[in-house]
């Protein structure tokens, strides 16, 4: 123990200095940083060092001889996602309007459905009233077909009764005929 005592403060100041050193280079090397008036996150400006080009990782993504780095696979993964996010958005919004139709077609289904109830009932009062009417017709259809039987018959005789007036008036006037030239003599 008596030998690890003089190096505590040793390892002590190394902490230190290399804590400090390795925050130090953790607060020069933040990716982004945040505007603190408008809350934007900024970008540091691109270095010129062995990864100013991209990523040197490179993955196959099976389409002929293309290889992309996995920041630009990140990215347009992302790009994917916030397009499917939009399409997904606009895909809510068609799907309440057409729910909001579905249900104004569902009511007005509805409406048309009581009014064929009340149209079918009255097409059936329409018909026992027509059967009704046809059964009370009945009785005067037969009253009219005897009076125009009684009718016809009545200008049967009134012909026949008119025929042997006119024959009477014939024969009256012969007879006048013949008596007239009798009479001169």
């Amino acid at each position: 123990m008596g030998k690890i005592v003089p190096l505590i403060p040793f390892f002590v100041f190394v902490l230190m200095t290399l804590g400090c050193e390795s925050f130090m280079k953790k607060e020069s090397k933040k990716p982004c940083t945040t505007d603190s008036f408008s809350g934007e996150i900024v970008s540091p400006p691109k270095s010129k060092g062995y990864l100013a080009s991209g990523a040197t990782v490179n993955i196959d993504t099976g389409e002929e001889n293309k290889k992309t780095s996995l920041l630009d696979q990140f990215e347009q993964t992302r790009k994917a996602l916030s397009l499917s996010q939009e399409k997904i958005a606009t895909l809510e919004r068609d799907l309440e309007s057409e729910k909001t139709i579905k249900t104004a077609f569902e009511t007005e289904l509805e409406e048309l459905k009581k009014q064929l109830e009340a149209t079918q009932q009255l097409i059936i009062e329409n018909e026992k009233i027509g059967k009704q009417l046809e059964q009370s017709q009945e009785p005067y259809e037969k009253k009219i077909r005897e009076l125009t039987l009684e009718l016809t018959k009545a200008q049967i005789e009134e012909t026949k009764a008119k025929q042997e007036l006119i024959g009477l008036k014939i024969e009256q006037l012969v007879e006048k005929k013949k008596q007239k030239p009798q009479n001169p003599q």
